[in-house]
C-alpha cells in the first residue's frame, strides 16, 4: 500500500481497427441494409462458463426488437444449433484484421456477456471501430464502457439488465453518437501511441529516481 503502482492498459492498433461505412460492410459481408445487427464473439463460448453464454441467451429472450438479427464469430454454426430466437449469422473464426474490422463495423451493437474480464481485446476492438459495447459491469470493463455514454454497462450478471442495454444503446445511438464516443475513448486512452509514451515517460521516471 506504500508503492507506488502504474497502471499500463494493453495498446490497440486505431488504424487498423477503425470505422468504416456500416452500409458497405455489411454489402460485403452479404448482410442487409436495415436490419439491426447485434454482434457476439463466440469463441469458446458454451465449453467456458465465463463466457456468460448462459446469460445471454437469457438477455436475448427478453428482447422485443423488430428486425433483430445476430452475429457471431469465431464459431462455425453447429450441427445442433442453439435457437437463439433471431436469425443468425456465423462468421466462423476469423483470423484477418481487415475481416474482423467489417464485421465490428457492420454491427449496431456489441454484447461482452462475459462473466470475468480483464481488459477485453474484443471490447477495445468494437469501441475502437465505433461500435458501442454492451457488458456486465465486472473487471475492467468500467474501465473501457462508460456507462450510457459509449455503451451500458449492466448489473453483473443480470440477464434482464444486460437486455435493458442491448434495448437502450439501440434506441439511443442517433446519427451514431454513442459510436463516435466509442472511437474517441480508445483514440484518448488506449492508442498504442499513447501507451507506448506512458511506458517512455515511466522508464525515465525510473532512470531519474535511480541517478
Amino acid at each position: 500500500k506504500n508503492r507506488t503502482v502504474i497502471n499500463l492498459p494493453n495498446p490497440i492498433d486505431t488504424d487498423t481497427y477503425k470505422p468504416s461505412d456500416k452500409i458497405k460492410a455489411r454489402e460485403f459481408l452479404g448482410l442487409s441494409k436495415e436490419k439491426i445487427y447485434i454482434l457476439f464473439g463466440a469463441m469458446d463460448a458454451t465449453s467456458d462458463n465465463r463466457k456468460g453464454f448462459d446469460k445471454l441467451i437469457k438477455a436475448l429472450s427478453f428482447l422485443e426488437i423488430e428486425d433483430l438479427e445476430l452475429l457471431v464469430f469465431g464459431s462455425n454454426k453447429p450441427k445442433d444449433s442453439q435457437n437463439f430466437g433471431f436469425v443468425t449469422h456465423y462468421f466462423g473464426e476469423i483470423s484477418d484484421d481487415k475481416n474482423l474490422n467489417k464485421i465490428y463495423n457492420s454491427a449496431d451493437v456489441m454484447i461482452v456477456p462475459s462473466l470475468q474480464e480483464n481488459l477485453s481485446n474484443v471490447i477495445m476492438e468494437s469501441l475502437s471501430c465505433g461500435t458501442p459495447v454492451v457488458a456486465f459491469n465486472v473487471g475492467g470493463n468500467s474501465d473501457m464502457i462508460d456507462h450510457k455514454k459509449n455503451g451500458y454497462l449492466a448489473k453483473a450478471l443480470d440477464s434482464n439488465d444486460l437486455a435493458l442495454g442491448i434495448d437502450w444503446v439501440i434506441k439511443n445511438n442517433t446519427k451514431n453518437y454513442l459510436g463516435e464516443l466509442a472511437r474517441l475513448k480508445v483514440l484518448e486512452n488506449f492508442d498504442s501511441k499513447i501507451i507506448a509514451e506512458k511506458y517512455k515517460q515511466l522508464y525515465n521516471d525510473v532512470i531519474e529516481q535511480s541517478n
